[in-house]
């Protein structure tokens, strides 16, 4: 504590406090209980529903699940909004967009957290207030938590994970994880799963390590519950390697039972940690440890990945910006346009070799139906907060990043400043990103057409995008700029495809799905495009052909058939139509959150949603 006491406020400093006025100073202080309290509130509600989620398991209340996970999501930008409403009652204008002020009541809330173990989420809820105070100055405020996130000081918690053994009492030690999981329901066949499990982890050692028997298996204590699965995240360990593995737990009619092992570097960053589903509900007070633990099983997923995965979105935007600006001094690149088609609505740009991508809205926009900025920021935070089903990546919001302008390739920057002013401007020699989303970077569908030859590859692809239709569908959702669809989503690591624009995102319900109108005579083009040519017979704006999606979707001519045989449901109403009445019946599509070579044997016949 001393120490970081010592960093943040060095001795031949001068204590902000002693620029004020005396009533300013009272005022700070007010100000720095009023955010302290708002944060210890946030994070109190932010717990309380977390811990519901191995009730909603236990229960199989699954609906209840997902409101819970909607109304966790939306906590800190309430708690937010409802603490600078209350802070604007004490505070005069001019005050409130006074650094000196605000450094002040900085310090008096340090005084206040920094024994706490929490100090770096306080930190990061002070800034969050103070960049909402200036946001209408367009000051910026930097997403920091003034490095209390990595301080070494010890505090007496108990430790997040257990040690069993291995060798052949690897399946006693999975029976002991899983029955040390406290659940109220019962087990299907508990005996049963720890034998499969052994049986499949001493295999995915052998195979990925090549060394003899692990020596133990170390499991992390805290349940990882999302959707309707519950996970135990842990890793065997050897003498020269580790191996990371995980158990997900499904709950059927029958009881709960092991679904999935997943196990390897690979199935943490391409199944499990990943951007396109909702965040974990993890209760534990010793975050910075079990963070710390999912760092070394996925460190290609990075550290702000992993603060996100367990719902602490707003930390993980801090570790990100710490992240680029390291990353763009270590390396000297520079924002730069990212592969794929020109986007209409958004500006998109990044430094070349880095994992995120940058986007801007554009002020205006020729394409049709186009709504403004306003709606497209609407768009993606309703995206952010949704249930996402591992089909469409999440996006942070940043406001008011400055940069210099070395920092943008000159065509980058003449493009954001010229097409979108409202987000980017100039100012005093620094370019300052008003409001700027940063968004995992994947590969666009249309350029890996473009790029790769693989017949096997292209078949696994085109497949997988006649999945994400469907999910997509299922979940209740159709984007409506169907013929562009190729260019708006894009493969993962895990060969899963994932929507990384919104604009055109809308409820499933609102469209009518239909064939063409039939020709008005024998003459005409059979050809004929009604988004080129127009239409012989009345289409609405919410009409979509089936039978002419199936001609311009943007599937690659060898891949035609190949897509019809396994997706051409896809082209009749009938389809649509029956997805439409389960929405309407208020069904839950579960989309399967693994592959099915993951899946244990017994867990086929017995596990149901």
């Amino acid at each position: 504590m001393n120490d970081a006491w010592s960093r943040l406020f060095p001795e031949d400093e001068a204590n902000p406090l002693d620029g004020l006025a005396p009533e300013a100073r009272v005022l700070a202080g007010r100000a720095a209980y009023l955010i302290l309290a708002a944060h210890r509130g946030y994070l109190s509600e932010f717990n309380r529903i977390t811990v519901r989620a191995k009730d909603v398991f236990d229960r199989r209340a699954w609906r209840e699940g997902v409101a819970n996970a909607e109304a966790r999501v939306q906590l800190y930008r309430d708690a937010i909004d409802r603490a600078w409403t209350d802070l604007r009652d004490i505070l005069t204008p001019t005050l409130g967009v006074d650094r000196g002020f605000w450094m002040a009541a900085r310090r008096l809330l340090l005084e206040r957290v920094i024994p706490d173990y929490d100090a770096d989420l306080a930190m990061a809820f002070f800034y969050s207030m103070m960049r909402l105070a200036f946001d209408g100055a367009n000051g910026s405020v930097e997403y920091a938590d003034d490095g209390l996130s990595v301080r070494k000081e010890e505090w007496d918690l108990h430790p997040e994970w257990r040690v069993y053994p291995a060798g052949e009492l690897l399946g006693w030690s999975i029976r002991q994880a899983l029955e040390s999981c406290g659940f109220r329901a019962e087990f299907e066949d508990v005996e049963r799963d720890a034998g499969l499990v052994a049986k499949r982890l001493a295999a995915e050692w052998a195979a990925q390590t090549g060394q003899p028997a692990p020596r133990d298996l170390q499991m992390l204590t805290p349940v990882f519950y999302r959707d309707q699965e519950a996970y135990l995240v842990g890793k065997l360990r050897g003498s020269r390697q580790e191996l990371p593995v995980v158990l997900a737990l499904r709950h059927g009619v029958p009881g709960i039972a092991v679904d999935a092992v997943l196990a390897g570097r690979e199935d943490m960053r391409n199944i499990l940690f990943i951007s396109t589903r909702s965040t974990f509900h993890v209760r534990t007070d010793a975050y910075r440890e079990a963070i710390g633990f999912l760092d070394a099983l996925a460190p290609e997923r990075g550290h702000p990945a992993m603060c996100a995965v367990i719902g602490f979105t707003h930390p993980a935007r801090v570790a990100l910006n710490q992240k680029l600006r390291s990353h763009l001094r270590e390396t000297g690149e520079r924002f730069s346009p990212v592969p794929g088609r020109k986007g209409m609505a958004m500006i998109v740009f990044a430094p070349p070799g880095f994992p995120y991508v940058f986007k801007v809205i554009r002020d205006a926009s020729q394409k049709a139906g186009w709504a403004g900025r306003g709606r497209i920021m609407e768009l993606y935070r309703w995206v952010h907060e949704m249930n996402r089903g591992r089909l469409m990546l999440d996006a942070w919001m940043y406001r008011n990043l400055h940069f210099s302008p070395d920092a943008f390739d000159p065509r980058t920057l003449n493009e954001l400043v010229q097409h979108a002013p409202n987000s980017v401007r100039i100012e005093d020699g620094t370019v300052v990103l008003k409001d700027v989303y940063a968004q995992r970077r994947v590969r666009p569908m249309n350029t890996f057409f473009d790029e790769t030859r693989d017949a096997a590859l292209r078949e696994r692809a085109i497949d997988a995008m006649g999945v994400f239709i469907k999910d997509l569908a299922a979940m209740g959702f159709f984007f409506g700029d169907c013929y562009g669809l190729p260019f708006n989503i894009g493969l993962t690591h895990g060969f899963n495809v994932a929507l990384f624009d919104f604009d055109d995102l809308g409820p499933l319900v609102r469209y009518n799905f239909r064939r063409s109108p039939e020709p008005a005579g024998d003459d005409d083009d059979p050809l004929w495009n009604s988004e080129t040519d127009g239409a012989w017979a009345p289409v609405g704006e919410n009409d979509v052909l089936v039978d002419e999606w199936e001609r311009y979707l943007g599937v690659p001519h060898d891949l035609a058939g190949c897509f019809r045989r396994r997706h051409g449901d896809l082209f009749t109403p009938e389809f649509w139509a029956r997805m439409q009445d389960r929405i309407r019946a208020g069904e839950l599509h579960y989309v399967r959150p693994y592959p099915a070579d993951r899946k244990l044997p017994a867990s086929r016949s017995s596990c149901s949603a």
